[in-house]
């Protein structure tokens, strides 16, 4: 098994950091966002990562290279459309992915285990799954964060503003290559996000939702954010 890495975006709420590098290069604890993402791959035994690279990509290639110091292999797909909606950068994958993936995002911090545990699942050849966390509580920035409805263990809506929610999407997924199939057909309808293709593989019921509450994971999208994951890990690391 393959993991797709998202990591073309800027991070314009990061700017005071991204002026000079990409946002996955942003240290936690003195350690790269995207290096502690790997390790967690490398950990939960998955060792052939894709990687798509967009703003100051090449920063990002020189830091990694093949990803040998880091025990995995890496192959690089460049968008240079980064500052599309991150549907973009999954679609751009494409070509390197025709069996079953991993699908995580490269500023969302997470438990190897979670990453372990997902991977055994089976997939039938339509469906995706997607990990959840119930405990609201527990979110950082709820306003934020983009809410899910579950309903019998299947994801029914998706977005940042729906009201009715019980469930918070962690940013991995296990995916069959089926789901760039519904990512070609959003796109084409004009809705470039990866919450846009969830919502449309929900509305035939094929997203499963996989609930991780009470496993750490961290999505870092502001410096209050990156604060609140650093004082974390300080207490396990």
């Amino acid at each position: 098994m393959k993991a797709l890495i998202i990591a073309a975006g800027r991070g314009k709420r990061l700017r005071s950091y991204t002026h000079s590098i990409p946002k996955p290069l942003i240290p936690v604890l003195g350690i790269p966002l995207i290096e502690r993402i790997i390790r967690s791959v490398e950990r939960a035994g998955i060792r052939r990562i894709v990687v798509v690279t967009g703003y100051l990509g090449h920063k990002l290639k020189a830091r990694l290279g093949n990803g040998s110091r880091l025990g995995v292999n890496i192959e690089y797909v460049d968008n240079p459309q980064w500052w599309q909606p991150n549907g973009i950068s999954v679609l751009k994958a494409k070509p390197l992915l025709q069996t079953n993936f991993a699908l995580l995002m490269s500023d969302h911090l997470f438990d190897h285990k979670t990453l372990s545990e997902l991977k055994r699942h089976r997939l039938d050849r339509e469906e995706s799954i997607l990990c959840v966390d119930k405990s609201l509580k527990n979110i950082f920035d709820i306003h934020d964060a983009t809410k899910v409805k579950v309903r019998k263990g299947k994801i029914e809506d998706i977005g940042k503003h729906l009201e009715q929610y019980n469930g918070i999407d962690t940013g991995m997924f296990l995916c069959s290559p089926n789901f760039f199939k519904v990512l070609e057909r959003t796109i084409r309808r004009g809705f470039y996000s990866l919450s846009d293709a969830v919502r449309a593989l929900a509305t035939q019921r094929k997203v499963r939702a996989y609930e991780i509450t009470d496993r750490f994971w961290v999505d870092i999208d502001t410096p209050e954010s990156l604060g609140f994951a650093e004082k974390i890990i300080s207490s396990w690391e």
